[in-house]
């Protein structure tokens, strides 16, 4: 070996040191090792060394009731986060792409954990962290395809923009998603319970450990072929919705929807719609479903514009096990969608299917539920709002102008 060679061999064998703490066992892959030194090499500060991530303590929350036992409460299905004897130690915050005000929030929100949590890694994604690590360059991102570590070392996450960017946190890891701490830059959304103002104080209660968590069910989505074999995209996760839908066929496509392996009914129209309590004030309340308290554990069936004036709305039990198949006889095909995600073509014969996830989002929320919840569903969709003059308050029975009016 020349010189230059033996050179280069002993910087390479530095910089693999560097980044890679441990000896790799036998018969690990190198890939991983690759990836993370060609990570260093473009001068990537990675998660590579960071700890495996602290285990929370999530615990059913106990409500000060009246005394009888048989009373129940809202706060008896939420939860308690803490991390007893230890601190998180990193955090995964997720922004809009391509928005000045979530790269504004971003900056703010990652100097001041920095500031006074030292102890606490800031994990952004590869593309957020190719913009901001020159100006944060504490900030870290994952070694490039190397997914599976949000998963071993982030402990909650922060969102910075609307619903959309809160489902794209569910895509980034495969089962359990950590706690989210949800931010709206001043636009109201029904997973947006905080504002971005507010983000000093909410943070703190979760790292001190007083935080009130929400569980909201997820549906696990698998797509099948004819023959019942599993396609090539395996199992996912669904927070929202799952839907079969003509797309752009202009025949309107036939499905067979099966509860529990027993055939509900055979629907001739746009598609259907299976969704959660969450996924209830998305897709589904415009197919004209019912609005569902994110508490209630169930599954929803929505017909998209189905040829029959008799397909009502479904609420099923969370643990029914919902199949979607197109029929044989359709004239058209269809499309699967996941959270408004194309999940590919279904020809005739082959189905999805839906059950309830084992891995509910961990939602910090605010700890009156029950009025935040009611004063979304106002604000957001003006709920039972009836018709009035400009002049007069739509929540009122009685309008002291009545009188004035009547005798002009």
């Amino acid at each position: 070996m020349s010189a230059a060679h033996a050179w280069r061999a002993s910087l390479l064998g530095a910089g693999l040191r560097r980044c890679w703490p441990w000896t790799p066992a036998p018969g690990s892959r190198p890939a991983v090792a690759r990836r993370t030194l060609g990570a260093s090499r473009r001068g990537l500060s990675t998660t590579s060394d960071i700890p495996t991530k602290t285990l929370p303590r999530i615990a059913r929350r106990v409500a000060a009731t009246s005394g009888d036992p048989g009373a129940d409460s809202e706060a008896d299905h939420q939860f308690t986060l803490s991390w007893p004897g230890a601190t998180p130690k990193t955090v995964l915050v997720v922004k809009k792409a391509d928005d000045e005000k979530t790269a504004a929030a971003l900056v703010s929100i990652a100097s001041w954990l920095h500031q006074a949590y030292p102890q606490i890694s800031i994990v952004l994604e590869p593309s957020v962290h190719q913009q901001f690590h020159a100006s944060l360059p504490f900030v870290r991102t994952v070694p490039p395809e190397a997914s599976d570590e949000y998963s071993r070392v982030v402990d909650f996450v922060v969102t910075l923009g609307g619903d959309g960017t809160f489902l794209h946190v569910s895509s980034l890891f495969r089962k359990q998603v950590p706690p989210i701490v949800p931010f709206s830059m001043g636009t109201l959304g029904f997973l947006l319970p905080f504002n971005v103002a507010d983000f000093q104080a909410q943070l703190r209660r979760v790292i001190e450990g007083s935080a009130t968590l929400l569980p909201r069910m997820r549906l696990v989505y698998s797509k099948h072929r004819e023959d019942g074999s599993l396609d090539r995209c395996g199992h996912l996760n669904i927070t929202n919705e799952a839907c079969i839908h003509r797309g752009t066929y202009p025949h309107l496509t036939t499905i067979s929807c099966y509860l529990n392996d027993h055939l509900l009914t055979t629907s001739v129209g746009d598609g259907i719609i299976v969704g959660t309590p969450t996924g209830s004030t998305a897709y589904s309340l415009s197919a004209g479903g019912p609005i569902v308290h994110p508490l209630v554990s169930s599954m929803i069936v929505a017909p998209v514009c189905p040829r029959s004036l008799s397909f009502r709305p479904l609420m099923l039990p969370s643990s029914a096990t919902v199949k979607l198949q197109v029929h044989k006889e359709s004239r058209g095909r269809a499309t699967a969608y996941i959270d408004g995600r194309d999940c590919g073509e279904l020809l005739q014969g082959e189905c999805i299917e839906i059950k309830r996830s084992p891995y509910p989002l961990m939602c910090v929320n605010r700890d009156d539920l029950a009025a935040g919840w009611a004063l979304d569903i106002n604000q957001l969709l003006q709920f039972n709002r009836t018709f009035s003059y400009p002049h007069e308050s739509p929540f009122s029975d009685h309008d002291p102008h009545a009188g004035s009016r009547d005798g002009q």
